[in-house]
């Protein structure tokens, strides 16, 4: 199975570590199961400070830039913007990290 990953960092807002956190801790399950559907297999997202390191590995291929989020993505987002930078659409500011090494030790006993 082809699978497809991406990471990418973000910034919150001074201050609203703990709120990040909190939310983070009781996703809504409505917004689980649709990464679920999409394909979603692991989404981690690390925090160092105020500086947030996320991964995504999905069985499908990420959507394209102008892909129209879910009425629950946009609420999400909605939720987060107070805590993070955010584009005008309410999108959390993202810059995209390069793959350099990966070692999947399952794929590594072929």
């Amino acid at each position: 199975m082809t699978l497809f990953r991406q990471a990418w960092r973000m910034r919150l807002r001074s201050g609203s570590e703990a709120d990040y956190d909190a939310a983070h801790a009781q996703v809504w399950p409505e917004l689980i199961a649709e990464m679920r559907a999409g394909g979603v297999e692991v989404f981690v997202i690390y925090r160092s400070g105020l500086e947030l390191f996320a991964f995504q590995q999905r069985s499908t291929p990420f959507p394209g830039p102008d892909t129209k989020p879910t009425k629950t993505m946009e609420n999400w987002w909605r939720k987060m913007q107070p805590l993070m930078m955010t584009g005008t659409d309410g999108r959390p500011v993202r810059e995209m990290l390069s793959e350099v090494f990966v070692f999947d030790h399952e794929r590594a006993k072929s």
